[in-house]
């Protein structure tokens, strides 16, 4: 059976008085599960960049400052998110009924919008089955009379 939807994922940051955004990433998805695999796998990801380990080798020599919990951290909702089941299934349902997802987080700075959006597919109208005629092969390929040149008084 043909599915009416294909999805478009895609994950967005913005600046907060929105004059600035950037497309982090997209995927184009053939299911709801795929879409809603790829948001969550995606939003994990995106949490350990937003918040890396303070052990990570490439921080190294870094100074590091201890924010203050005040402060928004769009890295613990993303990753809370990723790893909630009644989410997962909350996803599966909406883009399965043919309704867009969306899911934003904002930290001091930017804005992180996480998007599927089911796509109609448009498919060609069946053609009829059709036959080529053609002769039969002599084996020596085209045969083309040559051509001879007559010059105009």
């Amino acid at each position: 059976m043909a599915r009416p939807y294909a999805y478009r994922c895609e994950l967005i940051a913005r600046n907060l008085d929105g004059t600035y955004e950037a497309t982090l990433t997209t995927y184009r998805a053939t299911t709801p599960r795929l879409a809603a695999r790829w948001a969550r796998k995606t939003a994990g990801r995106y949490a350990e960049l937003l918040a890396p380990a303070p052990t990570a080798s490439y921080l190294a020599g870094v100074p590091l400052v201890e924010i203050e919990p005040g402060n928004p951290r769009p890295d613990v909702r993303l990753q809370a998110w990723a790893d909630s089941a009644e989410l997962y299934e909350d996803v599966l349902s909406t883009l399965a009924d043919g309704r867009a997802y969306a899911f934003t987080v904002t930290d001091y700075g930017a804005r992180y919008e996480l998007r599927l959006d089911p796509l109609p597919i448009r498919r060609a109208p069946e053609m009829p089955a059709f036959t080529i005629r053609t002769r039969p092969s002599t084996g020596r390929g085209r045969h083309r009379r040559p051509r001879t040149l007559q010059l105009v008084p």
